[in-house]
């Protein structure tokens, strides 16, 4: 490939975007610092109310400095352009710190929330960060939360606040920074001029990743009956024994109130064999592996202008749990949480393709972008012609002939297909196919076929694991996927490179805390690098 043909970078196809230094800008975003972090209706902080530190907004002004501004980190420049004030009430009653309590005097809840954030930052565990910050490394970082010399939070300080805020909270903080970046114009806009116009919204993808517990098992078959106690009358069932597998008697005094082989501090951990892929008839050797742990399932919301993503919504799951279950409850919370953020297309990987999955998507005025979930029938090619389609999707003609797509109507949601009189131009036709009724020479489009959210069946039914309004192989299918769909590997790499490919904490609510605080801090990250790009383009 010569020097002309080498594809441009993110960075560079970003920087050539008009949006990009007209909003991302120091300068531009001026007028609208600090960003404040949304926080939900809590009780105000009394005047009354005192703490060993005190966190205010640092300011932007040191972002103002170019040859400064290109040595910073993505998540310091964060820092700099969002003040997390807004969260003192709602953090004081989250992690119960009272208003004047007897005893010893608290941390502000706001500087210990940043902690939380450094802790991914830095890549430390608790006692590591308590020492950073009480060290000459963690003098800009004392500042920056609030902390005075010789007065740093202890890990088990810090430790029980990130525990103490709750599931509802941890999860609910990549839907407030989206809504943070709506009030400030950030997101992109729809633009109606494109070749291809999706509908009035932003494109959605999602994708799950498989976590490690913190505590290994050495038993694939734990079950929830393997926590509950067990008596002579009443003895535990073992679910590996019941398999064939050696298991556990629980005969004893250790297994009365939980079998040995399993992990009380991660009860909702459970065991996968992961294939590596979500066809029911392939496997990819290399990536398969087991895993005993959980597996998180994240929105993001992707700027193809930009050519990066955001991370919306993320939820979290024991390991073996159905995405055809969890994907229903997360994309409908979605709409519930984000009401403002229409959704023009939802892209995801095969495990989606399932009806339920599909119809709630085209219900929601979205389209799907999810790809092809195949079946041995689709092997079959006389099934195919019976049924009316192929193993891609393709609509056939009456004599089995692919169809050619010939656009989608975006205000119906309706792809059209058109056979264009195929039969004409096929080798060695049959007989037959010289009595179709579409061979009319004043209708060269010959026979048309209408596709929406399924395809229907001689028989009536309705089949919709193949109906997709984009053609699979065609460059408006590839264009939409394969960008998008990186999005998803992206975020799945960078909580790999925050070493979250076991997770740091036990149980499932501290999966949660783990991975919902990451993925805030990606987003920050993003947030700081953009800014700070544009900036030094603008100078």
């Amino acid at each position: 490939m010569s020097h002309a043909e080498t594809p441009q970078s993110a960075d560079q196809l970003r920087a050539a975007a008009p949006r990009f230094q007209a909003h991302w800008t120091v300068e531009q975003l001026r007028a609208q610092l600090p960003l404040a972090f949304p926080s939900s209706p809590a009780p105000e902080v009394p005047d009354t109310f005192r703490a060993r530190s005190w966190y205010t907004y640092p300011g932007w002004e040191a972002l103002t400095d170019t040859d400064t501004l290109a040595t910073l980190d993505d998540f310091y420049v964060a820092v700099h352009l969002i003040d997390f004030t807004p969260l003192r009430g709602e953090l004081v009653r989250l992690s119960q710190i009272h208003v004047n309590a007897p005893g010893e005097t608290p941390f502000d809840p706001v500087s210990l929330f940043v902690c939380c954030l450094l802790r991914w930052e830095t890549g430390k565990g608790w006692p590591k960060l308590a020492k950073f910050l009480a060290g000459p490394e963690g003098t800009c970082w004392r500042r920056l939360c609030g902390f005075r010399v010789a007065d740093t939070p202890a890990a088990s300080t810090m430790r029980h606040f990130f525990h103490a805020l709750g599931t509802a909270f941890d999860q609910d903080l990549c839907p407030r920074f989206i809504k943070l970046l709506q009030a400030a114009g950030l997101l992109p806009p729809h633009d109606p001029d494109t070749e291809t116009p999706a509908r009035d919204g932003l494109p959605v993808a999602t994708d799950g990743m498989l976590h490690e517990a913190h505590a290994q098992t050495t038993c694939s078959k734990v079950r929830t009956t393997c926590y509950q106690p067990t008596t002579p009358h009443h003895p535990r069932p073992c679910p590996a024994r019941d398999a064939g597998q050696r298991g556990c008697t629980c005969d004893t005094q250790a297994c009365r109130d939980i079998c040995q082989r399993a992990t009380p501090r991660d009860p909702e951990a459970r065991f996968i064999h992961y294939t590596g892929r979500n066809q029911d008839e392939e496997a990819d050797p290399q990536r398969a592996r087991n895993v005993h742990g959980y597996r998180s399932y994240a929105h993001t919301l992707v700027d193809d202008e930009l050519h990066v993503y955001w991370n919306i919504y993320t939820s979290v799951h024991p390991a073996n749990a159905d995405e055809r279950i969890i994907f229903p409850q997360d994309f409908t919370y979605l709409h519930q949480r984000l009401p403002r953020l229409p959704i023009s297309e939802l892209v995801a990987d095969a495990a989606l393709g399932y009806a339920p999955c599909l119809t709630l998507i085209y219900e929601a005025d979205a389209i799907p972008i999810i790809d092809i979930r195949h079946h041995k029938v689709d092997k079959q090619p006389e099934t195919c012609r019976l049924r009316g389609y192929d193993a891609q999707g393709r609509p056939l003609c009456p004599h089995g002939y692919p169809m050619a797509f010939n656009g989608l109507d975006y205000d119906r949601l309706r792809a059209t297909w058109v056979c264009r009189q195929v039969c004409r131009r096929a080798a060695h036709a049959p007989p037959e196919d010289a009595d179709c009724p579409y061979r009319d020479p004043n209708r060269s489009l010959g026979m048309t076929r209408h596709v929406t959210d399924a395809f229907m069946h001689p028989d009536g039914s309705r089949h919709a694991r193949l109906a997709r309004l984009f053609a699979l192989d065609s460059p408006t299918w590839q264009a939409r996927y394969g960008s998008r769909r990186n999005a998803t590997e992206s975020r799945n790499s960078q909580l790999e490179t925050l070493q979250l490919k076991q997770i740091w904490s036990y149980g499932l609510d501290g999966a949660i805390a783990d991975i919902t605080f990451a993925d805030l801090l990606i987003n920050l990250r993003t947030l700081g690098r953009l800014v700070r790009q544009a900036s030094l383009l603008d100078s």
